[in-house]
């Protein structure tokens, strides 16, 4: 009998009445008494770490001996084993019979498991919270129709219903967006989308036209193709229209700017012909009465040129035109030539750009007249020697992008600005003009040039030598593409 239980993987040891060993196999003395025999021994006696408080050895051992119940349990033995048993015990003559296996490995590793499993699902609960108390919509779509295969409530917020009225239903279902789709084959292309400005209605309110900042991600499978697109979005409706409210202020505000300057322009030649018709009225000779009527009609045709430069400078054209920089920046000159008169400014002219700029003429015509508005403010008047405006335009390259385009300069010999001045200068409602000024004028610019696809930038210096401030608009060939 004692072969066997030498040939067998657990521990076995028997135990008599007074807990005294007095059997091992072979494993349980490679276990517990590798270097010594401890046949005679009391087992409570000999590894007192059995019998500390809640050990569960003694109770175990005792149910078996004193109750004759057999006992199963799991237990840490410690110092000098430290190792995890599996026990069992059981009734035998006068005593009990005690199996153990080594467990410690088999325990790290389930343990190991389960906190691998405990914190997945923690990971799990908070990708769920983050995912359903997100701030912006989030959702997932297959990659057969687009159908939703899972969103957030603030993406289903969007169409006022619940995730689950809308899981199953097609992306261009739900928001019938021209050009929303083809976003989505972009993405089947492995080419994410980011931070891309959509607009337009939803299906569950027509009339309501809105704005979104959208950005969509292919979703990989292990074999690297795409098996779902998932996509964020963050609606700014109110904020575009804002935006747009500012706008269409400043835009009012440009308005009023040039009222003076063309109030001035067209008095003038109309104070002119007042005069001419009157001499023409009142003279006998027909030679000199058609003189008069010549003159007059050129005053005429001047003022029918100002109301024409006004009328397309706030004009904006459905498609972009093609326009030179020099027809672009005379018109804007010959608005505020009554301004630039009266503040005895010297307007010094270079234009070098013939070829013609694709562009929404109405739109630039705005830019460079609050910029030349700007820098006529800028300009000392009066002063000895005179103010300066200087206008330039010539051909260039964009060099991180290597895109051709024209350079329009407009520059002062004014104060300059300070550093302070400059980090602030392109903000909303900055303005350095007290109750005069909105603050609107430069922000709006660049909004204007960054939808051309251009580049505005500025320096500035107060220093005696160099003083003054210098604009520099580029312009691709091709600013606006529609």
């Amino acid at each position: 009998m004692e072969q066997y239980f030498d040939a067998a993987t657990d521990g076995i040891l028997f135990l008599d009445a007074e807990y005294c060993i007095t059997f091992l196999n072979r494993r349980a003395q490679e276990i517990l008494a590798p270097s010594g025999d401890v046949l005679g021994e009391n087992l409570f006696e000999k590894y007192p770490a059995t019998v500390c408080e809640g050990s569960p050895y003694v109770e175990a051992y005792k149910r078996s001996m004193e109750l004759r119940v057999p006992g199963d349990f799991e237990a840490y033995y410690p110092d000098p084993l430290n190792m995890w048993f599996r026990v069992q015990s059981y009734p035998n003559d006068g005593g009990i019979m005690i199996f153990f296996r080594d467990i410690t490995e088999e325990k790290i590793a389930r343990e190991s498991l389960q906190r691998k499993t405990e914190e997945t699902q923690r990971q799990h609960a908070e990708l769920e919270t983050i995912y359903g108390t997100a701030p912006i919509g989030l959702a997932l779509f297959d990659t057969k129709d687009y159908r939703y295969l899972r969103l957030n409530d603030r993406q289903a917020a969007f169409f006022g219903l619940k995730p689950e009225q809308i899981v199953g239903r097609t992306l261009t279902e739900m928001a019938p967006i021209e050009g929303l789709k083809e976003l989505f084959d972009q993405v089947m292309r492995g080419e994410p989308v980011i931070n891309y400005p959509l607009e337009g209605t939803l299906v569950t309110d027509p009339n309501d036209y809105r704005y979104w900042t959208v950005s969509y991600f292919p979703v990989y499978a292990p074999d690297g193709s795409i098996q779902a697109i998932t996509a964020a979005s963050l609606e700014i409706t109110q904020q575009r229209k804002a935006e747009l409210a500012l706008i269409q202020s400043e835009k009012l505000a440009a308005v009023g700017r040039l009222a003076s300057s063309i109030a001035h322009e067209i008095n003038n030649p109309l104070e002119a012909v007042t005069n001419l018709l009157y001499l023409a009225e009142n003279s006998d000779d027909p030679v000199h009465m058609r003189q008069f009527i010549r003159t007059a009609e050129v005053e005429l045709r001047r003022v029918s040129a100002i109301a024409s430069q006004t009328l397309r400078f706030h004009k904006q054209a459905s498609n972009p035109q093609a326009i030179t920089a020099t027809a672009l920046l005379e018109s804007v000159v010959s608005i505020f030539q009554g301004r630039i008169l009266n503040c005895g400014v010297d307007v010094i002219e270079r234009f070098r750009a013939a070829t013609p700029v694709r562009c929404f003429e109405g739109e630039i015509r705005q830019v460079l007249s609050n910029l030349v508005s700007n820098a006529l403010d800028a300009a000392t008047p009066h002063s000895r020697p005179p103010g300066r405006l200087l206008l330039r335009s010539r051909e260039a390259t964009h060099w991180p992008t290597g895109e051709r385009g024209i350079i329009i300069t407009i520059a002062d010999t004014g104060a300059g600005m300070t550093p302070q001045t400059l980090a602030k200068l392109f903000n909303p409602f900055f303005t350095t003009k007290g109750v005069t000024g909105t603050g609107l004028g430069l922000w709006v610019s660049k909004e204007i040039v960054d939808r051309h696809r251009g580049r505005l930038r500025v320096r500035s210096s107060q220093s005696p030598e160099h003083r003054g401030t210098v604009f520099s608009l580029f312009l691709p060939f091709d600013a606006v593409v529609r």
